[in-house]
């Protein structure tokens, strides 16, 4: 192969005084006063998953393990002892024999775009002290089975910590860095399956999504989310050092996605009935059987879209594969497809299960898509979720309770995974508030078919839910930012007047009444949850640095002719 290379107070039980003045009701919005500190809260994390089958990839202190057992190094073992299998679901196998290019799907018409450096996936601009958490005496990430308390290899975690480990590498030089990401893909590529020349990366145990026993994996089984992630490891360590090595092990890797099914054997990629193209996180026999995982899918696009990155943005399989992919979700992403109205998206499309822990993932990656295609659909998609559902992880804070809060709740929220948390209503309550007042919150939540709600953690009211909402209960902090690049174009229709508001060092420390016009783009950098509803940043012009509440006449500047 030739060389290339291209180059995330506690509340009184007595009433305190006013922290904000209601609005009023008629008229234009009315500015807010000025009110208490309002700190704003960093960009979420870029995401960091190791996926349902694995353990959290937690920063606390390394837990060193013997390197696993390879179960299924002989291949052509593998592929006989499961040549037969009498369930109608059907695991693939590493059987090596020539294989049909994928074909036949439809392609978005986004082109891809180059991404800046601190933008991309994995980069969360943050250095992770190595080793952390359980990894074995060479170094490598594993992981342990929670079903039978074994030590296993994953290809899918052995890449996320080979990419943090290269994203800690990028910010801070340190050689020790590269080794471990290096560690990390020589494990998988050592572990590899070939089958007409493409690797694929196995899994040694079986493995029951829902445990439920509905298309239960059986070992060896292959990821199409472990093809992308591993791609994606290989193209930034060839992009950082050079070495051909990488650039051929990303080569054998894409390949895997070329591959069409053949019904029995190993695929990554497959294209469904109307003619959609998935990259197949569980993938099975019939290929309709396969869970069509969202995120999944995503992670294995921007394998792709690493892979057109060290090509020099010059690959047009890798583009088309990616292309393919986007009109995918470009038409399930949605009604009828992932999202679940109102509340949680959908984490597959086959089991239909909803999603808790993958819910602000999925913004997460619209937010990515936006930037690889520059497409505001993703942004108008990130906050449509956003507003499905509030983000209930790492949300506490210090919340403003108005008199306009007159329940209370005490809801279905112990069970230790959120999905189990049913969220009804079990107790409710009557209470006056009669001055503004404030207390601390340790997370936020929603009830089904009914409002934002958020849980006081400390005062009279400790442990009951609050209706959340503008003017009535809401976090001082800024909540779940959504950071664009490039930015959005805001606009008009007609020339409407519209409130606006400034915060400084936890504090709204202005508001004004101003006229948008029609005709005039206002850009914007992000937007988050600002007072109880979520707000645009705008970013450049006049109006740069206020906070603008979003509403139906503001609109988000979509290229004409984009369907």
């Amino acid at each position: 192969m030739g060389t290339r290379r291209a180059g995330l107070i506690t509340l009184t039980t007595t009433v305190v005084a006013a922290l904000i003045a209601v609005p009023a009701a008629a008229g234009p919005e009315a500015p807010l006063a000025p009110s208490r500190a309002l700190v704003q809260q960093a960009p979420p994390e870029e995401v960091d998953p190791v996926d349902d089958v694995s353990d959290e990839m937690d920063e606390g202190p390394a837990v060193v393990v013997d390197v696993p057992e390879r179960v299924h190094e002989d291949q052509r073992a593998a592929a006989a002892a499961d040549d037969v299998q009498p369930a109608a679901t059907r695991t693939p196998k590493p059987v090596d024999r020539p294989r049909e290019r994928i074909s036949g799907y439809t392609e978005s018409s986004r082109d891809l775009q180059p991404v800046p450096h601190g933008w991309r996936p994995y980069q969360t601009g943050r250095v992770r002290p190595v080793p952390f958490g359980l990894v074995d005496t060479t170094g490598v990430r594993v992981f342990k089975a929670d079903w039978d308390g074994k030590i296993y290899d994953h290809p899918v975690a052995q890449a996320q910590y080979g990419l943090h480990a290269m994203e800690s590498y990028r910010m801070s030089g340190q050689r020790q860095y590269l080794d471990v990401a290096i560690k990390n893909a020589q494990r998988i590529i050592d572990r590899r399956h070939v089958i007409d020349g493409a690797w694929y990366f196995p899994y040694d145990f079986d493995f029951d999504l829902y445990r439920n026993g509905k298309g239960v994996l059986t070992a060896p089984w292959s990821s199409g989310m472990s093809s992308g992630q591993a791609l994606s490891l290989f193209c930034r360590l060839y992009d950082a050092t050079g070495d051909q090595k990488w650039l051929d092990a990303a080569d054998a890797t894409f390949a895997a996605f070329l591959q069409a099914p053949d019904g029995v054997g190993y695929f990554s990629s497959f294209v469904d009935t109307a003619g959609r193209l998935w990259l197949e996180e569980y993938s099975r026999y019939p290929v309709m059987d396969s869970e069509r995982v969202l995120n999944g899918h995503m992670w294995s696009m921007f394998g792709l879209w690493d892979y057109w990155m060290s090509n020099g943005q010059d690959h047009p399989k890798a583009e088309s594969l990616f292309k393919g992919a986007l009109y995918t979700i470009e038409k399930t992403a949605m009604n009828g497809g992932f999202r679940n109205p109102g509340w949680y998206s959908r984490y597959s499309l086959w089991q239909k299960n909803i999603a808790p822990t993958y819910h602000q993932h999925h913004q997460d990656q619209f937010l990515w898509l936006h930037r690889m295609t520059h497409d505001t659909v993703w942004i108008t998609r990130a906050s449509t979720y956003r507003a499905d559902h509030p983000e209930w992880r790492n949300t506490t804070g210090f919340a403003v309770i108005t008199p306009k809060t007159t329940i209370a709740y005490k809801l279905d929220d112990k069970a230790v995974h959120p999905k189990d948390r049913t969220m009804k209503v079990l107790q409710s309550k009557k209470v006056k508030i009669t001055k503004t007042t404030g207390a601390a919150f340790d997370r936020r939540g929603k009830i089904p078919g009914g409002p934002n709600v958020i849980r006081l953690s400390a005062g009279w009211l400790k442990g009951w839910w609050i209706p959340e909402g503008y003017g009535k209960a809401y976090s001082r902090d800024l909540l779940e930012n959504h950071a664009y690049r490039p930015e959005a174009q805001l606009y008009v229709d007609r020339d409407v007047t519209l409130a606006v508001y400034q915060y400084a060092n936890g504090k709204q420390t202005a508001g004004k009444l101003v006229t948008l016009r029609a005709g005039t783009y206002y850009p914007a950098d992000r937007s988050a949850f600002t007072f109880g509803r979520t707000s645009w940043h705008i970013s450049r012009g006049p109006l740069a640095g206020w906070w603008l509440p979003t509403q139906a006449v503001v609109k988000v500047y979509r290229m004409p002719g984009w369907l």
